[in-house]
């Protein structure tokens, strides 16, 4: 899955400014369990940062597994639709070291502009066609869940509805060249389970990270967490209560003030016995990030499902940090 992102900070950033790009699994039935946010940038007392972001995804795929006795249909899972995450971040610095957040936004899901591009692109480098191109069976947007026949989860007209409310709070230690910092969050479900913004849990999340600069111009980081959740009302049969997740990222200057980036963010199964588009799954992203304004950063970028099939297919992120009086 390619990403598409935008960020900002002023040219008098910190020292150990963050890389990370705002992206997260857009799989509607993983994000509305509050999967948290990246790490946030460093910041000065007293400072706010504002996040802005926009995820267009956009899949269509048939994913299945088998019955538990012979000659069940199993689980089976339809999903073509376009999903649209607008999502609006504020984070405070209580101090040099503890920065905290709250995060809230807007998901719909429909019919897009990314199928065509998508299929025109897998046509381009000889990949399959998969689902798209009218061999889904149905007409976006169709979402569907059945066990042994039985229906769990079904959408087919489009819509939008609020999604869940994120909060955390970070602690981070500054070195010569290096930042490290524990990340405690909470996902309330504010959002709307009838229309997949929202899978009605609530979950807390715990996660430690480390960003490097190497080569006096190349940052890297890596992170890991573990998100633990509890009343999920959409799939409430098969959910897990706990998963692992993870996520590294290079950054590195290109040309004109320009910066190329690449990420990869995974995490484990939230759903038992499924199929893999409800099992582990990881998301490839390849941005460009440029300064904007004074205190603005915007990044640009495409990321794509890595393994194949376990989540949406492709993701476009649009997404501008603002520090006012950075």
């Amino acid at each position: 899955m390619l990403s598409l992102a935008l960020a900002s900070f002023s040219a008098g950033a910190l020292a150990m400014e963050s890389g990370w790009l705002p992206l997260r699994d857009q799989n509607p039935f993983v994000l509305g369990s509050g999967l948290p946010l990246l790490p946030p940038p460093s910041a000065h007392a007293g400072e706010w940062i504002v996040d802005a972001s926009i995820v267009e995804s956009n899949t269509e795929l048939i994913s299945s597994t088998s019955g538990r006795r012979p000659g069940d249909p199993g689980i089976h899972v339809l999903f073509g639709a376009e999903t649209r995450e607008s999502r609006l971040s504020l984070a405070y610095a209580l101090d040099e070291h503890w920065v905290a957040r709250a995060s809230l936004g807007d998901e719909w899901i429909g019919v897009g502009f990314l199928d065509k591009p998508i299929q025109h692109f897998h046509k381009l480098i000889g990949a399959p066609r998969g689902f798209r191109g009218g061999r889904l069976g149905v007409s976006p947007p169709a979402i569907r869940v059945a066990r042994d026949g039985e229906t769990l989860y079904s959408l087919d007209k489009p819509g939008q509805a609020l999604a869940p409310l994120l909060l955390d709070v970070t602690r981070t230690w500054d070195a010569p060249d290096a930042r490290y910092g524990v990340s405690f969050g909470a996902k309330l479900p504010t959002g709307d389970t009838k229309r997949l913004s929202d899978t009605g849990d609530t979950s807390v999340s715990m996660a430690g990270f480390g960003e490097w600069k190497v080569y006096d111009s190349i940052r890297i980081g890596a992170r890991l967490g573990y998100l633990y959740a509890h009343g999920n009302d959409v799939l409430p049969t098969l959910a897990r209560n706990s998963v692992p997740f993870g996520d590294v990222y290079v950054r590195a200057p290109l040309i004109g003030g320009w910066d190329g980036e690449v990420q990869y963010d995974a995490h484990g199964a939230l759903y038992s016995h499924g199929p893999i588009f409800l099992g582990h799954a990881g998301v490839f992203t390849i941005g460009l990030t440029h300064p904007v304004f004074a205190h603005s950063e915007l990044l640009l970028g495409v990321g794509e499902d890595v393994p194949i099939g376990h989540t949406q297919d492709v993701s476009l992120l649009v997404a501008l940090r603002y520090r006012p009086g950075g």
